[in-house]
């Protein structure tokens, strides 16, 4: 049996957050997330209290920073012809319109670090339950302890069966569904023999068919060697005279 899983603060996570699902992130949860943004930065800053017009305005300077670097690096992969832009596409726009060097992004990246090491507090023992298990095939009954291996029939005729190994136990065996028994070939061979009688009929007719025009050629033909004279010889004419 799987025991759970025990997570503690400074254990690595189990599976690292990915990417956020693009249709789950709407212009509301975009917009919340600004203001978390800009409301951590100015406590950090040491501030009490905002007005509401200006914390509006400063959420509005944030987006509009962010869309100017998202349109310069977007324009930075175009001329490299690339779909999307990379790293170094929004290094480049943030160096051009803020002057901004990797170095400086180094230290914000440890401040940041630090606020949240500072902030954290030890967090309670997270119990995950083991994933379950996929389900067991069904396997046959085990065998009988006192009764030894038997040895099927087919196998007690071989030579040197002592020498073989014993079969493994029922329970490890799978149950699988007997093979269907074969058709017999009846029907397909009367088939046949009735395309065969068909095709003998149709050779039989053709048969008689062509021995009846023959018959019919030979006649003319013979008629014709009989009867030589009269294409031989012109008709004789008699005339007809008054006397």
């Amino acid at each position: 049996m799987n025991s759970p899983v025990v997570k503690t603060p400074g254990s690595p996570a189990l599976d690292p957050p990915g990417a956020p699902d693009l249709a789950e992130v709407n212009e509301d949860v975009a917009l919340r997330a600004v203001q978390r943004i800009v409301s951590s930065e100015l406590r950090h800053a040491e501030f009490d209290t905002a007005v509401t017009s200006a914390l509006h305005r400063l959420e509005l300077e944030t987006i509009a920073f962010v869309e100017q670097i998202f349109q310069r690096a977007h324009e930075y992969a175009n001329h490299a012809s690339r779909a999307r832009p990379l790293a170094t596409d929004i290094m480049l726009a943030c160096k051009e319109f803020y002057g901004m060097e990797i170095k400086h992004l180094h230290k914000f990246e440890m401040l940041s670090k630090k606020r949240r090491l500072e902030s954290s507090e030890p967090e309670p023992l997270i119990l995950i339950p083991p994933p379950s298990r996929s389900p067991s095939p069904e396997l046959l009954a085990s065998d009988d302890e006192g009764v030894g291996p038997s040895v099927p029939t087919t196998l007690r005729m071989l030579p040197h069966s002592q020498f073989l190994p014993p079969l493994p136990p029922k329970h490890t065996y799978l149950r699988t569904p007997a093979s269907p028994p074969r058709k017999a070939a009846l029907p397909s061979l009367e088939k046949k023999l009735k395309n065969a009688s068909l095709v003998q009929e149709s050779l039989k007719n053709l048969l008689l068919a062509t021995e009846e025009n023959a018959d019919n050629e030979d006649g003319e033909i013979l008629g014709a060697v009989v009867n030589w004279e009269p294409t031989v010889y012109p008709r004789k004419r008699w005339k007809l005279g008054t006397s």
